[in-house]
């Protein structure tokens, strides 16, 4: 097949296995003894929004925390072992950092408001928004080009 390139597969394995790593860990927060710490919860961002903006409680939050995780693994299962998904993958995850994102403004210029007290918490969400979301979305905007070098 003329201008077909090879697709290299072990990049998208090395991507799936890092989100695999990501699901035990946002599975381990979410089942820490007592519900799980806030500060070290990756998706912190969404039960912000959802209790600022939409006045949800536990009820709603919980699932959709779960819900969150549940999407990560299927997209770590589908990257790892098919290489597919990459640009669902990608548009999700924007869609699931965004409110994360939202809350580090929160915290950076209402210094915490009603949610934390100090630069601690800043920097941990911060870090935990890179490892979370910024990290494999540049893995993932990378593997996209890459493959579409490749197809040209």
């Amino acid at each position: 097949m003329m201008g077909v390139a090879k697709v290299e597969p072990r990049r998208e394995r090395l991507l799936g296995a890092y989100l695999f790593s990501l699901c035990l860990y946002q599975i381990g927060i979410y089942r820490w003894p007592g519900g799980p710490p806030f500060i070290l919860d990756p998706r912190a961002g969404i039960p912000v929004l959802l209790i600022n903006h939409f006045s949800f409680d536990n009820k709603v939050i919980h699932p959709v925390e779960w819900i969150t995780a549940a999407w990560l693994v299927l997209m770590a299962v589908m990257i790892f072992f098919r290489g597919k998904f990459l640009k669902a993958y990608l548009i999700s995850e924007l869609v699931l950092a965004a409110p994360t994102a939202y809350y580090i403004g929160v915290l950076a210029i209402q210094h915490g408001g009603d949610f934390a007290p100090g630069f601690k918490d800043l920097l941990l969400t911060i870090f935990l928004f890179c490892v979370f979301s910024l990290a494999p979305i540049g893995l993932a905007l990378h593997r996209i080009w890459q493959r579409s070098k490749t197809l040209v």
